[in-house]
């Protein structure tokens, strides 16, 4: 190198590597290498300024950039300057983006002898445009969530961190009648019921462990009117995962809970009639079969003596008279048909003979009537149950078979009770048609609705388990000792 070209290039180091704060490089215009780099060029890619002396230019940039920095250099050669966006190896093996200013340095015959490149650190600058479009897109996300909201037929509730209102959309105002700033004032927990406070403070507290809320409660309006709502809601998370306040979006459902609760009261004064109507269904048996045998078996009786007495004193002047045999056999069956009604209609011996004694003398009475085989278990049944228990299984026992008599086609009945876990259990299962979907609707299932909540009334159940084609199971079950019964009421 010639002694004045040695001159400039010190003129240049004096310049270049004072305090300034671009990293700044002279180049070899033959070989590309390095001659001279200031600290703030080495520390950008990681090393120290006497490292990178004599090392190739195109070794600190990716091989992607190197066509660009060929371009970038023929470009300041032939105007002066050139400027390009690239990016520079880091000695951990990091990418850094930077803005490159190439320009050449030319002898006095005008050729290049050496470049200056300054490279300019745009981290901060990216950083910066970054945190500028994620506020441009978080404003114009919220302003559309504004716009949405504004319009949604839902409740759309914002708090902070705290708990505090920030933003409640038109529908829940009108749902709770209250106006933006009363909202705010009173926070938005103000306007809920008072009785359903606590328990709306008790479900929102999961919510900070990132578990969402569905809760069904009521808001107060000012006047005192009271709206349901279907409430759902979350907490909000910010990039670091803290916490950034919650979101509510409230369901006015109060005409579905009206309709729920009018269907409820419908259901119940159904119960209600059913239960009444079996009371005097049971009533009209008991007072039915006190008439049949107090008076028409009493008259039948009569009557029967009185033709025994015509038929054991005939008159010698008399003719001979018909036999009055038919006669006598017509009110022996009379007698006998009485006697069958009045057990069904209120059987007796319930307190003196006991449940197994009627039971099983109506599932003879059943299986003599139809050719009905009837199997009847009641191994372990309790021999102290009170007149109501043993009358509530009798009618269900009575029920079932009668069922399978009129509808089931079944030709065997298997049934069974037993004392279970101080439960006394009643099975009845026959080999018949079976029940399906629509035989449940029908009319004649009233009397096992009827059954069902006597035995509710006693705290016990009814099922009835059928395949249609495949038989039909009656299962019930009573406490053996007296409980209070669950009210049902909503």
């Amino acid at each position: 190198m010639e002694p004045a070209a040695r001159r400039s290039i010190g003129e240049l180091y004096a310049w270049a590597f004072g305090h300034n704060p671009h990293g700044i490089a002279v180049l070899d215009a033959d070989t590309g290498a390095i001659v001279l780099a200031n600290d703030a060029y080495a520390r950008l890619l990681g090393k120290r300024p006497e490292e990178l002396h004599g090392r190739s230019r195109s070794s600190l940039y990716p091989p992607s950039e190197h066509a660009s920095l060929r371009a970038a250099t023929d470009s300041a050669d032939l105007t002066g300057t050139s400027r390009l966006k690239t990016c520079v190896l880091h000695s951990d093996g990091s990418v850094i983006p930077v803005a490159l200013c190439l320009a050449p340095i030319r002898d006095g015959a005008g050729h290049v002898t050496h470049r200056i490149e300054t490279v300019q650190d745009l981290r901060p600058q990216l950083h910066a445009e970054g945190l500028q479009r994620d506020r441009e897109v978080r404003e114009g996300s919220a302003e559309r969530f504004r716009q949405l909201a504004h319009g949604a037929p839902i409740g759309i509730l914002l708090m902070d961190e705290e708990g505090k209102l920030e933003y409640a959309n038109p529908h829940w105002l009108q749902i709770t009648a209250l106006s933006l700033e009363q909202a705010r004032q009173q926070g938005w927990s103000g306007a809920v019921h008072p009785e359903d406070r606590s328990r709306v403070r008790e479900a929102w507290s999961p919510l900070d462990a990132a578990m969402p809320l569905s809760l069904e409660f009521r808001y107060q309006r000012p006047g005192g009117e009271v709206r349901w709502v279907q409430s759902r809601a979350a907490a909000l998370r910010d990039d670091g995962g803290e916490s950034a306040g919650y979101i509510a979006v409230d369901v006015d459902v109060t005409d579905q809970v009206r309709q729920r609760a009018a269907i409820d009261g419908f259901h119940a004064r159904i119960r209600g009639l059913a239960n009444r109507l079996e009371h005097l269904r049971e009533d009209e048996r008991a007072d039915l079969a006190r008439k049949l045998h107090g008076t028409l078996r009493q008259d039948l009786t009569t009557l029967k003596a009185h033709i025994e007495t015509l038929r054991g004193r005939p008159s010698k002047s008399a003719p001979a008279k018909p036999s009055l045999e038919p006669v006598a056999r017509l009110a022996d069956g009379c007698l006998e048909q009485l006697r069958r009604i009045a057990f069904e209609l209120q059987p007796p011996g319930v307190e003196d003979l006991g449940l197994e004694a009627v039971m099983k003398r109506f599932a003879d009475e059943c299986a003599e009537q139809s050719s009905l085989s009837v199997e009847l278990s009641t191994a372990g049944l309790p021999a102290d149950l009170d007149r109501r228990r043993s009358l509530a299984l009798y009618r269900v026992f009575q029920e079932a078979l009668t069922n399978v008599i009129r509808h089931a086609r079944a030709k065997k009945v298997e049934a069974r009770i037993w004392l279970q876990d101080g439960t006394v259990r009643l099975r009845v299962s026959d080999d018949g048609v079976g029940v399906g979907e629509n035989d449940r609707s029908k009319a004649g299932a009233f009397g096992l609705l009827a059954i069902s909540e006597r035995l509710a009334e006693l705290g016990g159940t009814l099922r009835v388990l059928g395949v249609a084609g495949r038989g039909t199971t009656v299962e019930a079950s009573l406490p053996h000792e007296r409980v209070k019964r669950i009210s049902r009421a909503r």
